[in-house]
């Protein structure tokens, strides 16, 4: 069963990267002998510069399909996986051929929340479920927000930050630096930061700075950080932003002199700076691959028997959204509405650990994982595998809803917005 349900992956993209349909029509037809197949569409970024981040979201909802063992109830899985490339035109032009041309039943996947909105504006005209995969702020608030279709499986910036805040202020240092890209998930973390930090006895921003997606030169920000008393470094940077900025801070001993913190930290992009630029750093995570949880641990023993290595962080998303919406078409969820139903509170324990759907805005409530970069010397101690061990959890922070907007609030917003 796993090499067909491998096959059948990779056919599926093959032929979605020439405009094709997996299931030769629209009606569905073609070799389902068990019922008319379920179509997955899957969008991420597989180039550019997140494109680690995109590659594990595929590789993640692709080991979702074959632990399935390719079916949901009687119904086989294709899944159908398309490259953002980072660009909301391109994004939106993609999700519109998945479920137009495709005729995909759900929607899944994002890396970067540029392109996320895109890709949920086509799935309200359609009225395809779309389970968002990134982290923004924007894709379950108004205008944006349609309770019919609309999930986000990713935790919000804000949540996220409010979450890891009083660690960093707490353990790390008082006067903080934030160096943020200059794009919506950087604004969206210099609100959150902005909002929570202060809110910690005694803590303060120092100063802020923008750099434009893509930077490979940092150097002319370290004197003003260095120059604005701060003690901690906030660094909002992911992919190859986050190797390059960590790489010139290191040449300076700026990490020495400031305690540097990442709001995104991925496996691949530290396996890439390995042990003597990441010991010492410290992150925020919604995974991290040597957490100790029944559900993450059968994610991570399956990944690695798959792919060789530990999962990285972004992967995970893609393996909830599959089983979450396999099981429901299982049980007989697919239509829209039925499907709401089911997800409306749900509570599930998948790759991340424990996991709620909230009803009144389908923010999943997922745990947040500090991390602290180790030495090589403390690995496979601390870290649990010689190789992949870079870092340990330092804390876990329970998914509640303490550190996102309440209900009511929620509801105000809409309100307001209507």
């Amino acid at each position: 069963m796993r090499a067909k349900v491998l096959v059948m992956a990779c056919a599926a993209l093959l032929l979605s990267a020439c405009g094709g349909s997996v299931a030769g029509g629209s009606d569905g037809g073609g070799e389902a002998a068990s019922g008319e197949p379920l179509r997955i569409g899957v969008l991420t970024g597989v180039t550019g510069a997140y494109v680690q981040l995109g590659e594990e979201q595929r590789n993640g909802a692709e080991l979702a399909v074959e632990l399935l063992g390719g079916m949901a109830g009687e119904r086989p899985i294709e899944l159908s996986v398309r490259d953002t490339q980072l660009k909301p035109d391109v994004a939106l032009r993609e999700a519109q051929s998945l479920v137009q041309e495709e005729r995909v039943h759900f929607l899944t996947g994002c890396v970067s929340a540029a392109t996320t909105l895109a890709i949920n504006q086509v799935a309200k005209q359609a009225g395809v479920p779309y389970l968002g995969a990134c982290q923004t702020e924007q894709l379950n608030r108004p205008p944006n927000f349609d309770p019919a279709v609309t999930y986000h499986l990713a935790p919000t910036p804000s949540q996220a930050i409010k979450a890891a805040s009083p660690f960093l202020c707490e353990q790390l240092g008082k006067r903080v630096f934030l160096l943020l890209p200059d794009y919506a998930f950087g604004h969206e973390q210099e609100a959150a930061y902005a909002d929570a930090i202060p809110a910690q006895p005694g803590c303060g921003v120092a100063g802020t700075a923008f750099f434009p997606l893509g930077t490979t030169d940092f150097n002319p920000f370290i004197p003003t950080i260095e120059g604005s008393g701060a003690d901690v470094l906030v660094f909002g940077g992911v992919g190859r932003d986050q190797v390059s900025f960590l790489r010139q801070a290191a040449q300076f001993g700026l990490t020495e002199r400031i305690r540097t913190f990442l709001t995104l930290e991925d496996l691949t992009f530290d396996e890439e700076l390995g042990f003597d630029l990441i010991d010492g750093t410290y992150a925020m995570a919604a995974f991290y691959w040597n957490v100790d949880d029944p559900g993450v641990q059968e994610y991570v023993e399956a990944y690695r028997s798959e792919f060789g290595r530990p999962p990285g962080g972004y992967g995970v998303y893609l393996y909830n959204a599959v089983h979450i919406i396999a099981e429901q078409v299982a049980a007989g969820n697919e239509a829209p509405e039925a499907f709401r139903g089911a997800l409306e509170g749900l509570e599930v324990s998948l790759g991340q650990g424990d996991m709620t759907i909230r009803e009144c805005d389908h923010q999943a409530l997922a745990p947040v994982y500090i991390l602290e970069g180790l030495g090589a010397d403390e690995a496979e101690s601390r870290g649990g595998d010689p190789t992949f061990g870079l870092r340990a959890v330092a804390e876990t922070v329970p998914g509640t809803e303490e550190f996102a907007p309440t209900c009511d609030e929620v509801s105000v917003e809409f309100k307001r917005s209507s």
